[in-house]
């Protein structure tokens, strides 16, 4: 399981199709391949940033210093871009705009990982880890008195 939280921008929002492909790419040199793995794009997204009023970036910027509004950019007119832009505009927000809202940043966590792991897990995992660490201990001690 890959959770993916990123920036609503044009790259941002497409990342989540080529994430695979990339970690396909590193299958060989890394000897593991993420044939079963399950990725999930679970932010930023349009509904959350209006909920938690977040503040939209005027321009579509990269991090080269291009703007992918620009006609001449050499991704402009790729379709991911232009879905984009007619769907929210030359507009966009980044992940960091979460830093002004940590509790919607860290319920919009939670809820992406409680899609995938009971809410008990975590209180199960403690208390099958005690009852371990006490089998441990007790070997342990019986090894040292014996």
């Amino acid at each position: 399981m890959l959770l993916h939280c990123g920036d609503h921008d044009p790259g941002g929002l497409h990342i989540s199709g080529f994430l695979r492909s990339n970690l396909e790419d590193l299958s060989g040199a890394v000897g593991w391949s993420p044939d079963n793995l399950i990725i999930d794009r679970f932010g930023l997204n349009a509904d959350f940033i209006e909920a938690n009023n977040l503040t939209w970036i005027e321009n579509l910027e990269t991090g080269g210093g291009g703007r992918l509004d620009d006609p001449d950019h050499h991704d402009h007119g790729k379709s991911y871009v232009q879905s984009y832009l007619e769907q929210f505009g030359a507009r966009k927000v980044e992940a960091n705009a979460l830093v002004v809202r940590p509790q919607a940043g860290r319920e919009l966590c939670r809820q992406a990982i409680l899609r995938y792991v009971p809410e008990a897990a975590v209180e199960e995992y403690k208390q099958a880890l005690a009852e371990m660490r006490d089998r441990a201990r007790e070997q342990i001690e019986g090894l040292l008195d014996g």
